[in-house]
């Protein structure tokens, strides 16, 4: 699907549309709605000032950073799950020495930031909130931008990035969109999933 580059009050989604929202993905909307954000500092004077399509203007790019910050972590924490298989091989070798591989198999000693970043023990608060933050990706009409938000965010490597390395996430769609067309999409669907989110309240 193509997102139209209009203002974003009038690319919000009709009523219609939001009443056919998936349930486990109007549940992950609703904890935006719930927690602390920009639009719940109103007693901000710059908050205050401005027409009010400005404000909500405000709100909306405010809550698509909010949203892409989520599909990050969510990501993230999806790379750093447990592998059980891994972990049953590891145990085998510590169980049966036999079946220990052989000298020069096993990982270098020396690790690069990312693996050291992947190796650090998974939180609750970020198993509990990575669930809801994927199920979002289910208010996008056009599975092809599902897909591309979900690469967008798993290339980041956790972490907000200026750059995305948009020849991975090409490479991991097998696409052939520019990168150009690639970061219009990313945004307008961020948008659209922020724009979703406002209309739940």
């Amino acid at each position: 699907m193509r997102y139209s580059s209009v203002p974003a009050r009038r690319a919000q989604p009709s009523s219609a549309q939001t009443s056919r929202i998936h349930q486990p993905a109007s549940v992950a909307a609703s904890q935006f709605t719930t927690n602390e954000d920009s639009r719940k500092t109103s007693g901000n004077s710059a908050q205050q000032s401005g027409s009010a399509s400005e404000r909500h203007e405000r709100a909306l790019v405010s809550l698509a950073h909010r949203v892409e910050g989520r599909l990050v972590g969510a990501t993230w924490t999806l790379r750093r799950m447990p592998d059980r298989e891994k972990g049953f091989l590891h145990m085998r070798t510590m169980m049966w020495p036999d079946a220990a591989a052989k000298a020069g198999t096993y990982a270098p000693q020396d690790m690069t930031a990312l693996q050291a970043r992947r190796g650090v023990r998974l939180t609750p608060l970020e198993i509990d909130q990575m669930q809801p933050a994927l199920d979002l990706l289910q208010l996008l009409p056009d599975p092809a931008d599902r897909k591309l938000l979900f690469w967008a965010s798993w290339h980041q490597d956790g972490e907000l990035q200026v750059k995305i390395p948009w020849a991975k996430v090409r490479r991991s769609m097998d696409s052939s969109l520019s990168r150009w067309t690639m970061k219009r999409r990313y945004d307008n669907g961020l948008r659209w999933l922020a724009s979703i989110i406002l209309v739940q309240e």
